[in-house]
């Protein structure tokens, strides 16, 4: 790799951890000499927003811009980069005028043939994708291969900038005496580091809290926001216009989370100069609000809502709601119908080809004609429950041969809602980040499908998401002794047990913790249990002699 590239790279990375206001300046130096470094004719960066949902171009290098402004946004899962975040995994083709999974039809009709989605991913969020384009196919490995060496480094630091926004915007909100005036600030963050004009705060109870008053004229359709249903909203975009927004300034309407819900609509009026990037600012925002909107201390309780047209619980029993009311399995009218469901949302997001399907629902079957027509009345069935209209694609979508559940209706999945609370918990920091996993704990109300304890189609995401809850109650217990909350602490470490009871990691933290505040006894208890599950002496104190052997 050209010495250049590193050393952009590295200054990227000191020029952001210095000032991370600086963020879209670093990103098209370091766009454009990425493009001249590795022979590529066009670099772009998409931001993660801190939900895990969205990816939003912020940054570009190279020519044909308005080929590749076709497309500026990306759902997970969807296209070049949303296929790379989701699976964590670089995404290649060098017969991109023939591949399908690209979705931005101008760049291929401009003879782009090679095309390299490479995520930025850390152990708990995915902070971007890195894509670079060519319409010649000779240098592709090699950038790739130079992709692979700086993502790592380029991940931390665009991880680094959004959490040191967060943290400045909240502590610039703390400094604030009342709740009007800690939002004020936080509005006022943001007009400073995206230079946007004017900003309103609308709360979900309570009244608007303007930068400028009066100068913005109300929404005439707040009741329906998009925003509040957590989708981003810019003025004239073409994938994201909404149309209550005003045609006379440009507006962006952003979702303020908490708690793993909204509950205010952030709108900014941007610079009426269009940016070369249009949606540059809208990430940048989002991760800005997300530690201080907690902390504003405005009037928690929310009006009644509309229920989500499905709410769907996967812990313990499952269970669906439709506009509130819970389904019976029975109002499935086929018990496969039912099953059907539970597949598709285990793999939520991805698609499943009418061959795993059936393998899923009948495995013992081989996969005819008449499994398949099966499979189809099967479908038929569950989209007339699930489908708000059954002639429309909303909840169930197909991409040819398969299927997938993807609602573009307003839908409730505690499983995301999980994930998103243990992503905001890992990103924070002490009692802060305790009180976001209890949330997430509060969701964890049994297994994932734990009533298919022993079907296949879902032990890998029981797994993870199991995992997932040990890995945010280990860093918990940590906390929670660090802060000298040591019965929590107990509490916590016997939770992980009563999650796993086989988690040899908790026995011995668990015992090491006893013993170092003087509660051998307790200590020794917990010791037999962990031999008892071991089957054994465990092998960290078989060896032990004397007092150390018993503890």
């Amino acid at each position: 790799m050209p010495a250049d590239v590193l050393s952009t790279v590295s200054w990227a990375a000191e020029t952001l951890n210095r000032d991370p206001r600086q963020l879209f300046h670093v990103v098209r130096v370091l766009l454009d000499d990425l493009r001249r470094f590795t022979g590529m004719d066009a670099a772009e960066l998409y931001l993660a927003d801190p939900q895990q949902k969205y990816l939003l171009l912020s940054g570009y290098a190279g020519k044909d811009q308005e080929a590749f402004f076709e497309r500026s946004v990306f759902q997970f899962g969807e296209g070049f980069p949303g296929i790379a975040a989701q699976s964590r995994e670089p995404v290649l083709t060098k017969t991109l005028e023939s591949d399908h999974r690209y979705l931005r039809e101008q760049v291929k009709a401009l003879g782009y043939r090679c095309f390299i989605s490479f995520p930025l991913v850390l152990p708990h969020a995915v902070v971007g994708v890195l894509n670079l384009a060519s319409q010649q196919v000779g240098q592709a490995q090699e950038a790739r291969r130079q992709l692979a060496l700086i993502s790592p480094l380029l991940a931390a630091s665009l991880y680094a900038v959004m959490t040191s926004l967060s943290e400045r915007t909240l502590e610039r909100v703390r400094q604030a005496a009342t709740p009007r005036e800690r939002a004020l600030a936080l509005l006022e963050d943001g007009l400073l580091t995206t230079s946007a004009r004017r900003a309103i705060l609308h709360p979900l109870r309570g009244a608007d809290i303007e930068t400028h008053p009066g100068q913005l004229g109300p929404c005439a359709g707040l009741h329906a926001c998009p925003a509040k249903q957590g989708e981003v909203c810019i003025s004239g975009h073409a994938e994201l216009h909404c149309e209550f927004q005003s045609a006379a300034g440009r507006l962006m309407c952003l979702p303020m989370w908490e708690g793993g819900q909204v509950t205010a609509v952030q709108t900014v009026q941007l610079p009426q100069e269009a940016a070369e990037v249009p949606t540059q600012t809208a990430a940048p925002l989002l991760w800005m609000g997300r530690l201080a909107y907690g902390v504003l201390g405005l009037e928690k309780d929310v009006p009644v809502q509309h229920a989500p047209w499905l709410s769907i619980e996967t812990f313990g029993a499952f269970r669906v709601r439709r506009g509130g009311e819970v389904l019976s399995p029975k109002q499935f009218k086929r018990r496969q119908s039912y099953q059907l469901l539970k597949i598709l949302v285990t793999r939520c997001g991805r698609a499943m080809s009418t061959d795993e399907l059936c393998e899923a629902l009948w495995p013992d079957e081989p996969t005819d004609p008449k499994v398949l027509a099966r499979l189809h009345v099967t479908l038929n069935v569950l989209r007339q429950v699930v489908e708000p209209d059954p002639e429309r694609q909303q909840v169930i979508l197909r991409d040819g041969n398969s299927y997938r559940f993807a609602p573009t209706t307003h839908c409730v999945l505690d499983a995301q809602e999980l994930e998103a609370l243990v992503r905001w918990g890992d990103a924070q920091a002490g009692l802060e980040a305790v009180a976001t996993y209890a949330g997430a704990l509060a969701l964890y109300r049994g297994h994932f499908m734990e009533e298919d304890t022993y079907a296949e189609w879902c032990a890998l995401e029981r797994d993870y998401y199991r995992e997932l809850m040990i890995r945010s109650l280990f860093r918990t217990a940590e906390i929670q002794e660090a802060a000298g909350l040591l019965p929590d602490t107990q509490a916590t470490y016997s939770h992980i047990l009563t999650l796993d009871p086989h988690r040899f990691e908790a026995y011995e933290s668990l015992i090491d913790f006893l013993r170092q505040h003087g509660r051998s006894a307790d200590a020794q208890v917990y010791l037999e249990k962990y031999a008892q599950a071991y089957g054994g002496p465990p092998p960290r104190w078989h060896a032990g002699k004397g007092a150390d052997a018993r503890l």
